[in-house]
């Protein structure tokens, strides 16, 4: 059946206006989701009093608050006041950031390293790093194996990140015979796909690669610190071979354990027969 030309040009109307009146919408939606999620964060960050989130949200947004003071926005007296609040409550905080930090990293069970000093702070013999840029107001905290966070300085938020990895890393049941089959298992199937002989050298970032990729969830940073306990206290011995870490001058690919840093970076595991 063929249907009328006019009909067919109807239709098409219909859906060409409709169509564009759902994208209009749906740009609308968007952008008032993305407003409720600034103001919804600025309210937690006034109800946790952290100054410096604050006015990096301020800063952030200085288009949007233009636009509100174009319109008249009756919110904007409220937010120009808020802004100059805690713009000088920030260089107090920077003022007195050391001991600020140091006190509440004690009330928390985090001790900062011995040679710690503003504005780079260590943790747990170094494997912790954190470097307070006060040009920027933040706060950037990585491990042995890379950045973990970087976000505003606010000394109660740079302790619950501290305490979230800490607990991530080092709160973690650990077997030293269950973690010496894994990488036992993984060394095996390595050598194999590469047709080297068992006792041969294989990368240890090629068993991290393997893992991350086979196993969900995989951290490096927690499969060093395993590593470390294993090198540590052992066992040593599967199947008739003998777990053996092989030093690399090539940082990139080594692996520096916690708490033996002086051993230099480890690049190789090899299963050597007993």
């Amino acid at each position: 059946m063929e249907f009328p030309e006019t009909i067919i040009e109807q239709i098409q109307k219909l859906h060409f206006s409709t169509q564009k009146e759902a994208e209009l919408l749906k740009l609308k939606t968007e952008e008032v989701l993305k407003t409720e999620i600034i103001w919804r964060n600025l309210k937690e960050f006034i109800e946790k009093g952290w100054i410096l989130h604050i006015l990096d949200l301020i800063e952030k947004e200085t288009p949007r608050l233009k636009k509100m003071r174009s319109e008249n926005h009756p919110a904007i007296p409220s937010l120009e006041e808020l802004y100059h609040l805690v713009k000088k409550e920030s260089e107090k905080i920077f003022r007195r950031y050391p001991a600020l930090l140091e006190n509440a990293c004690r009330e928390a069970n985090l001790i900062l390293d011995l040679n710690s000093s503003h504005p780079k702070y260590s943790l747990e013999q170094g494997f912790f790093r954190l470097e307070i840029d006060e040009k920027k107001r933040t706060a950037r905290l990585s491990d042995y194996e890379g950045k973990l966070a970087e976000h505003p300085a606010d000394i109660q938020a740079v302790v619950e990140i501290l305490k979230k990895e800490h607990s991530r890393i080092f709160n973690r049941p650990f077997n030293g015979g269950q973690f010496l089959k894994k990488l036992r298992t993984q060394y095996k199937a390595i050598i194999k796909k590469e047709n080297l002989t068992d006792g041969s050298s294989v990368l240890i970032r090629h068993i991290t690669r393997r893992l991350g990729k086979n196993v969900k969830g995989f951290r490096t940073d927690e499969f060093l610190v395993d590593l470390s306990k294993l090198a540590e206290k052992g066992p040593f011995e599967i199947e008739n071979r003998r777990l053996d870490l092989q030093q690399t001058k090539d940082t990139n690919q080594g692996m520096l354990l916690y708490k033996a840093s002086t051993r230099g970076y480890i690049g190789f595991i090899v299963f050597k027969e007993v």
